[in-house]
């Protein structure tokens, strides 16, 4: 047997004010006078018995009237054994969001300080002696312990904003491991959470051992516009010319978003103010312009002022200009207008033309493509110069004559690019199918177009591949590879299976032409990438400098040490959770600044939808706590109680009430 509230066991001591009344219950005697007693003698020691055992029962009733009340109070019960483990053989896991969302204001304040005060009446409610853990979304290695009474809630109290969001799933994974690290697998886990719609999916996988309770916190209704993304029009920017940044707005709220500015600043110096507009429940893109004085790293913003949830109103960019792009177009016989003509449009691209009998092999680890145009017979050794070349890095993008003068030469050479030129065919096709995620059209496409006319050829060649690198970015309509890319090691080897010529081919006519010729060495020069998200995986790339595998990454007065692995021309690293606030970080490797990189927060807590509790409690399942934790002490209690008898107590009380009054009444 065991009492929920134990300390009222103390009150049993009032059974001695009856018992102290019994025994000085002195009475005063009347006399009477009787001219003779002798009838009375037998009468009187009746009476006198009758007496002591009415005294005695009313005694005995109110004792046990005193006693039944007392245990009503302190509410026996016997604990459930069968169900549940006692409490004290339970660990407590009390998970606190501290996700950005969290930063909201509810009716009662910010949601983040309410959920540490109920986080802390929680384990309040427990006894000294449990076993707890404490989770918050940044998953610190710290915490991966149990914690007594006093640790926990300084854990609590600790607990600031993290960028980190998780989902139910990974939550409850944790926690879980986290008991069976110290041998316990029954568990009772305690959320507290505003509980977007980010932490889904639903339902989760869990064990019957382990329960979940939920206490959710709801925000204000509140409007937030964000920045949702940014991004450079181009892939290559140029300094002292004209560069179109890419800013998609977002508006989640039920008011509009009306003439407000958006500023761009450049190294922190405000360098253009625009005023945007975005409708309730929509998302706009604005074009902002700008120019970069030099060919330095340069770290960009953008930004709008938007209340209550502002992490996600600034969004930052790293940006660089890029000096040139050298082309070689090695040709034979054959020459091809058009590929002049493409390449003189943009001064980023320098573009060179060269015999094939001509070729300076110093000066082709230098180009960013090069084109082998029709050529009637390859050398054995410009094949393997040109094989070291991709192999390399290099891109190189071969057009096939029609009448090759050496055929045997043309297939030794592809075949070391694992490919094969069959039989031609003299019948005309039409291009059928683009791979349009290849990054070839990077950013070619807004979205997946439906063409209505695509090139067409008079002729072309079977290609065939002997390669698992292989790959089509271009078929006809009967399947047959017209414009495929390999890889050789670091390289990227395209080849196309018709000649270019204007008579034979109607891509050079095609608006196709133009993004994929400009494309093409930019496969090679890959751009830097403008900016990366933050979060549990977030990692980074630069395009190769040295050897070094240690890089210092530093901001203001933070530092931070990042190992990288180098692998096709880039150095890529992991952050590992050491970075958390967004803006744009300086990258040295040992004393040599070596560029920059720009770190977002990721806006997946930007649009403010909410798992309901009626979901969460039948989808987890779960049990749902009162906000204002109302009773949860007994709740928690009764979780492990079988059978109860404060009821029966209280009924016993009620019972020995009523004797009392009927000896007192009935009994004369």
């Amino acid at each position: 047997m065991q009492f929920l509230y134990p300390t009222f066991l103390f009150a049993l001591g009032l059974i001695a004010i009856p018992i102290l009344i019994h025994l000085f219950n002195f009475r005063k005697y009347k006399k009477v006078f009787f001219s003779d007693i002798r009838f009375l003698q037998q009468l009187t020691e009746q009476t006198k018995k009758q007496q002591k055992l009415k005294e005695r029962l009313i005694l005995l009733c109110r004792v046990l009237l005193i006693t039944f009340l007392v245990l009503a109070f302190a509410q026996p019960f016997l604990p459930n054994s069968k169900k549940k483990a006692p409490l004290a053989a339970t660990y407590i896991a009390i998970y606190l969001d501290n996700s950005f969302s969290m930063n909201a204001n509810g009716d009662n304040g910010n949601l983040l300080v309410m959920a540490k005060q109920k986080a802390i009446n929680i384990v309040n409610a427990f006894p000294d002696k449990q076993v707890f853990q404490f989770l918050n979304n940044d998953f610190e290695g710290k915490y991966l312990r149990t914690l007594n009474k006093s640790e926990v809630i300084e854990a609590i109290q600790s607990t600031e904003i993290s960028p980190a969001h998780r989902s139910l799933q990974s939550i409850y994974n944790r926690q879980k491991s986290m008991g069976e690290q110290i041998g316990m697998a029954r568990g009772d886990l305690y959320w507290i959470s505003d509980f977007q719609r980010n932490m889904e999916p639903l339902p989760i996988n869990k064990s019957s051992e382990i329960g979940i309770h939920i206490l959710s916190l709801a925000a204000s209704k509140s409007q937030n516009v964000w920045i949702d993304t940014a991004y450079f029009a181009s892939p290559i920017l140029k300094m002292g010319g004209q560069n179109k940044l890419q800013v998609v707005i977002k508006n989640e709220g039920d008011i509009d978003f009306e003439n407000q500015p958006l500023v761009l600043k450049i190294n922190g110096i405000q360098k253009l103010i625009q005023n945007v507009s975005c409708k309730a429940k929509q998302k706009t893109s604005h074009s902002l312009f700008f120019t970069l004085p030099d060919y330095n790293w340069h770290a960009m913003s953008v930004s709008l002022t938007d209340y209550p949830i502002v992490f996600d109103d600034e969004y930052y960019l790293a940006a660089k200009a890029q000096q040139s792009l050298n082309v070689l177009c090695i040709q034979d016989e054959v020459k091809n207008a058009s590929l002049s003509k493409v390449f003189v449009l943009d001064t980023l691209y320098n573009y060179q033309e060269t015999n094939i009998q001509q070729i300076d092999f110093n000066n082709l680890s230098q180009q960013a493509l090069v084109i082998l145009n029709e050529p009637k017979s390859i050398s054995s050794g410009l094949a393997d110069e040109l094989i070291k070349y991709v192999q390399s890095g290099g891109v190189l993008f071969f057009i096939p004559a029609i009448t090759p003068r050496d055929f045997k030469s043309i297939q030794q050479f592809l075949e070391q690019a694992g490919l094969a030129l069959n039989n031609y065919q003299t019948v005309g096709m039409e291009v059928g199918e683009i791979e349009t995620k290849d990054p070839l059209f990077a950013q070619v496409f807004s979205s997946i177009p439906s063409f209505t006319n695509l090139p067409q050829v008079t002729g072309y060649w079977q290609l065939t591949a002997k390669t698992p690198s292989y790959r089509s970015i271009l078929s006809l309509k009967n399947q047959a590879p017209f414009l495929v890319r390999t890889k050789l090691k670091k390289g990227s080897f395209f080849t196309l299976s018709a000649s270019l010529q204007p008579m034979f081919n109607s891509l050079v006519k095609h608006p196709l032409f133009v993004p994929i010729m400009l494309n093409l060495p930019l496969q090679r020069n890959k751009p830097q990438q403008a900016s990366f998200l933050l979060g549990e995986k977030a990692g980074f790339h630069l395009p190769l400098i040295n050897s070094e595998k240690l890089l210092r990454i530093e901001k203001e007065a933070e530092s931070h040490l990042v190992s990288v692995q180098f692998r096709d021309g880039l150095a890529y690293g992991n952050l590992n959770g050491q970075i958390k606030a967004s803006g744009v970080y300086e990258v040295k490797s040992g004393n040599l600044s070596v560029g920059k990189l720009a770190f977002n927060y990721n806006r997946s807590e930007s649009p403010q939808g909410f798992i309901s509790p009626e979901v969460l409690i039948k989808e987890l399942p779960a049990t749902l706590l009162n906000n204002d934790l109302t009773g949860f002490k007994q709740q928690m209690v009764q979780s492990q109680i079988d059978h109860q008898y404060w009821k029966l107590a209280l009924a016993l009380a009620l019972f020995f009430l009523l004797a009392e009054f009927a000896l007192l009444s009935w009994w004369k």
